[in-house]
């Protein structure tokens, strides 16, 4: 049986929120529309962005940007895994390959300025999650435990990642200890890139601090979702 109280008292938590976001004046509204605008014209004024696919959902972009992954032999990795969405889909389009998922499973390990996000965010109790795949292989831990120990048991560059480490410190830390696995062809996904107050703190600012210490490379969009960007590294 329906709970038709439950019901009505949810539709006017809804419709109250409708009204505060069409009619009250809000400073966070305000900033994420600034945020986004500013995102819309760094975009539309770098030739970089000009051929790429424009998706509303970021798993679409993420699944678009796959088929732009080289065809050589190369490590497939994500770093943020979390409940395992994304690493199942990306497991589903790389079935002969070992997908690997780096994640503490304790959520952030520090506030996500610019986000309502506390250190602690998105915590699943330290484990990782049941996924419905089998070519996947779990790094447990902080990135600054897990990445260098990875970096030492492979020379292989990356095909695909997908970099949904959220905040500037865990993406700069893959980024200094897998920096050269980033080559040529290597297809990123960022998956919080843009869109929201102090998006150039956090990832942007860290993929903007790597092209810089690699003059050897640069990059053209391929994909671009609500928040995240897919790219393609090219030779500079």
């Amino acid at each position: 049986m329906v709970d038709e109280s439950g019901t009505q008292e949810l539709l006017q938590q809804i419709l109250k929120q409708v009204r505060t976001t069409r009619e009250i004046p809000s400073t966070a509204l305000g900033l994420r529309q600034a945020a986004v605008q500013d995102s819309v014209d760094h975009i539309r004024s770098d030739a970089r962005f000009a051929a790429a696919q424009v998706h509303q959902h970021n798993p679409d972009a993420l699944r678009h940007a796959i088929p732009h992954v080289p065809e050589w032999p190369g490590l497939v990795a994500e770093f943020g895994v979390h409940t395992g969405r994304g690493l199942t889909l990306i497991a589903d389009a790389f079935p002969d390959a070992t997908v690997h998922g780096f994640d503490s499973f304790e959520g952030l390990p520090e506030a996500w300025t610019g986000s309502r996000e506390d250190a602690g965010a998105f915590d699943i109790g330290g484990k990782p999650p049941k996924l419905g795949v089998t070519n996947t292989e779990f790094h447990v831990g902080w990135f600054d435990e897990t990445v260098p120990k990875f970096a030492a048991t492979t020379t292989e560059p990356f095909r695909f990642v997908h970099l949904d480490a959220d905040l500037y410190s865990s993406t700069k830390t893959v980024f200094d200890g897998l920096g050269d696995r980033f080559v040529p062809g290597t297809v990123i996904v960022f998956d919080e890139y843009f869109g929201y107050h102090g998006w150039r703190q956090h990832e942007h600012r860290a993929f903007t601090e790597f092209l810089q210490a690699r003059p050897d490379l640069d990059f053209d969009a391929v994909t671009i979702g609500h928040m995240n960007l897919g790219v393609k590294l090219r030779e500079a």
